[in-house]
């Protein structure tokens, strides 16, 4: 085998700052540079292993934004309609963007900024928009543009395709160096300082999303059909963002499906273990006002408008039924 010096370099994975940074290795009259980074099937991989590197340094999002230039004026076209746009975006840009985000460890930051990119591809499609008070063109509204798109946007994406290559590692089998990777677990002790957010982190938040229990993850992923049901489900999510639950528990974890399911109801995120609360007399209007805040999020209704909770329950057909549901559950708890 012969190795092409120019294009062989070498890296060291470790935490010790001691190792020498700049330092070739000769062999016979061949030397081998050595690197911090470098690209791998498209990939950057970093001695540290920080996907940060291939994210926030928008090395990802240059080529994403390489893809929108080169397809600006179909996207602008008023020839082209909305729907052949989406499709150009959805089968040019967007796989270019998530190439390996399987693999991603995301962190606000990062979903921030891959919004952003998202948000700005789509303004460009769905153009601007006249006022109907001033009568002036203006930019749409984030909310606006995902009501207007009706996908999943990219974090969705990014999410649902990172927990199928979860499932699709975990039945791999030990024999794999893939599973062995994902099970394993490393001898010694963690540095101090805040540890870093880990891959499998980002899938036990996935799964809490979709209202599932994370801890025993992997036993999950040997059912094939529920693991895909978790995968959908992470696709097809509408996530409300900026409140908490009355133990802190996230609870912006919505469908608009939610209002026609009995189900759903009962598996409503911010209900999870309400068989076990302890609800004083001051705490039970907080699951009603979440309802509200939710049906109203929903319907676009603004708190200027002052518009009274029951029009907004007789405007959608439904009424208040979040205590109905945690006595219910206390209920069910109790017999079983």
């Amino acid at each position: 085998m012969e190795v092409n010096p120019e294009k062989t370099k070498y890296m060291i994975v470790s935490r010790d700052e001691n190792i020498v940074r700049n330092g070739n290795i000769k062999i016979g009259n061949l030397s081998f540079e050595k690197v911090e980074k470098f690209k791998y099937l498209g990939a950057t991989v970093t001695n540290i292993n920080d996907t940060r590197e291939e994210i926030t340094s928008k090395h990802r999002i240059n080529i994403g934004n390489a893809c929108y230039y080169s397809v600006e004026k179909l996207l602008s076209s008023s020839l082209l309609s909305k729907n052949l746009k989406v499709g150009i975006y959805k089968k040019i840009i967007l796989p270019d963007v998530l190439y390996g985000c399987e693999t991603w460890t995301l962190t606000l930051r990062e979903e921030h900024r891959l919004r952003v990119f998202d948000n700005k591809v789509l303004r460009k499609i769905f153009v601007a928009k006249r006022d109907e008070v001033t009568g002036e063109w203006r930019k749409l509204h984030n909310t606006e543009l995902h009501a207007l798109y009706s996908s999943p946007d990219i974090i969705r994406n990014i999410k649902s395709r990172r927990l199928k290559w979860a499932g699709h590692v975990e039945h791999m089998g030990e024999s794999r160096n893939a599973c062995r990777v994902l099970v394993g677990r490393p001898e010694g002790k963690r540095r101090l300082w805040r540890p870093r957010r880990r891959w499998e982190d980002n899938i036990k938040m996935d799964l809490r999303e979709v209202g599932c229990d994370d801890r025993e993850w992997i036993n999950l992923a040997q059912d094939r059909d529920q693991w895909r049901a978790y995968v959908r489900a992470a696709m097809n999510l509408r996530v409300l963002t900026g409140r908490k639950s009355v133990y802190g528990l996230q609870f912006g974890k919505q469908c608009r499906e939610w209002r026609k399911s009995e189900r759903q109801k009962d598996n409503f995120a911010a209900l999870y273990r309400a068989e076990t609360w302890a609800l004083l007399q001051s705490e039970e209007k907080r699951p009603e006002a979440l309802q509200m805040w939710i049906w109203r999020r929903m319907e676009h209704v603004k708190w200027t408008d002052r518009i009274r909770n029951e029009a907004v329950l007789e405007g959608v057909g439904e009424q208040r039924m979040m205590l109905k549901l945690i006595r219910k559950r206390k209920r069910n708890w109790l017999e079983h």
